[in-house]
């Protein structure tokens, strides 16, 4: 875990650099009881820095950068985005995701596919694998979002072996 500590003390410097966003709100979709159901909104950045492969002995610091399209089908948005580790791993991928408001916290779930490189990481049985997450984040001040996201990588026994691997990243979400 102190690869996770590391990380959040540079994640804590980083996020002290940010300013401030002019970024519109969402529109709000639907409403489930105290539940925001956002649509439309502003496109959007997400910085993440964490733990790759966090319940191995071999986890390594690893970055992400995730790009949010602000146009959704309904309340569904595409994204794209890249996973690079400190063992040389990397993951490009594609995929849809979700925000749901409860008043300052946002629940984003999402779900995509891409392609992986181990180089001198972990061996996920092949090149084609999923990406699912879910992020709890605060909405700041001037709309910009930290929060933390735990994901999974795994390509669903598609390919001989499947060990998956695991995410925890501290995120900061800025809008354009």
């Amino acid at each position: 875990m102190k690869v996770f500590q590391t990380c959040a003390i540079f994640f804590l410097l980083i996020l002290g650099t940010a300013g401030p966003s002019n970024a519109e709100e969402a529109e709000t979709f639907a409403h489930i009881g105290a539940v925001r159901v956002l649509g439309d909104g502003p496109p959007s950045l997400n910085l993440g820095l964490g733990v790759f492969d966090m319940f191995d002995d071999d986890d390594a610091v690893a970055g992400q950068v995730e790009w949010r399209f602000g146009d959704k089908f309904g309340f569904a948005g595409p994204l794209a985005g890249l996973i690079v580790n400190a063992d040389g791993g990397f993951f490009g991928y594609a995929g849809l995701y979700a925000d749901l408001a409860v008043g300052r916290f946002v629940i984003s779930p999402q779900t995509g596919f891409g392609a992986y490189e181990e180089g001198k990481s972990n061996d996920l049985g092949g090149v084609f694998e999923f990406y699912s997450a879910i992020t709890l984040a605060r909405r700041l001040e001037d709309r910009s979002h930290v929060g933390i996201r735990f994901g999974h990588i795994s390509n669903a026994d598609l390919h001989n072996r499947n060990p998956g691997t695991d995410l925890l990243m501290l995120l900061y979400r800025l809008y354009f």
